[in-house]
């Protein structure tokens, strides 16, 4: 199978390209900078296409065109997600493609419509594409990218003090999936026998509670380093800073307040699902807490 994955060079379509060479597949690359591959992928690459813009109509019908099967590793930004999504699935049209996973790794973000700005444009999407395109496009819940609080957010982890911040009880377990994971869930449903039917897929790695964070990693770092916790207040305090922030910086400004919204909604279960298609997948083996530290000892 030939594979587009748009969005290649983000930190879900390197494990998705990963995971589609280690099965045989052939991958094609649509992003902006093809510098930003790791080498042993673009060694690999059948090709790649190069966006000049996020809305590079020229770009998306030369990368769609002979492909089987398209993921969409879109950075979750509204003009992406909505507009250039929007703009690839059109060319996944004109291009004959049926399989199409879209970007869509969270939580159910189908539930409590006004609770997150960015599960709103992805509702959006979902749903523009069922009343226009001839396309079913396959959407995976993972709750929570464990790359992502452990890399990329500091105000969850801080990586200098190991420190994992959080608000209501220690004990609230959060659904968790590692990028990697995520590479191996979504290839196997792209390649799936019933795939260009589309429909959601509910899938997760482990859950963990900031009590399991902190048990996790200090066995994993064996008495070299020590994880601790930061209560930040209650979930009412969450929600009350989520709120003043919506007031002060309005929908535009969401990257300010967004880390409420998650600290608030998840640990009060406003978008929460069973992972019930981790048995549709079994050639996934789901990564542990623990062994996710073990495998990135820079967290």
């Amino acid at each position: 199978m030939l594979i587009l994955i748009a969005g290649i060079t983000g930190f879900v379509g390197i494990p998705c390209a990963r995971s589609a060479f280690a099965r045989g597949h052939k991958v094609r690359g649509l992003a902006r900078n093809i510098d930003n591959l790791p080498q042993d992928i673009r060694d690999r690459l059948e090709g790649f296409e190069t966006m000049t813009s996020l809305h590079d109509i020229a770009a998306m019908d030369r990368a769609t065109s002979g492909v089987d099967a398209i993921i969409c590793s879109f950075a979750a930004l509204p003009e992406i997600a909505i507009e250039s999504q929007m703009m690839l699935i059109r060319a996944a049209e004109r291009a004959g493609v049926k399989i199409f996973h879209a970007t869509s790794w969270n939580y159910d973000w189908t539930l409590s419509p006004g609770s997150h700005e960015l599960y709103d444009d992805m509702r959006a999407f979902s749903h523009h594409v069922a009343i226009s395109s001839t396309i079913k496009p396959i959407y995976m819940f993972t709750g929570a990218i464990t790359d992502y609080y452990f890399k990329r957010s500091p105000y969850d982890w801080d990586p200098d003090t190991k420190t994992f911040n959080f608000h209501g009880s220690s004990t609230f377990p959060t659904r968790y999936t590692t990028a990697e994971d995520i590479g191996e869930y979504v290839v196997e449903a792209i390649t799936a026998p019933d795939a260009a039917n589309g429909g959601f897929v509910r899938v997760q790695s482990f859950e963990a509670s900031p009590e399991d964070i902190v048990r996790a990693y200090n066995a994993a770092r064996g008495g070299r380093a020590t994880a601790k916790l930061n209560c930040l207040g209650s979930l009412k305090d969450a929600e009350t800073k989520l709120n003043e922030g919506r007031a002060k910086f309005g929908k535009s400004g969401f990257w300010n307040y967004l880390r409420y919204v998650y600290q608030y909604h998840i640990p009060s279960r406003s978008w929460d699902y069973e992972p019930v298609d981790v048995a549709r997948f079994p050639n996934v083996k789901q990564t542990s807490l623990e062994e996710y530290f073990r495998r990135n000892p820079d967290v």
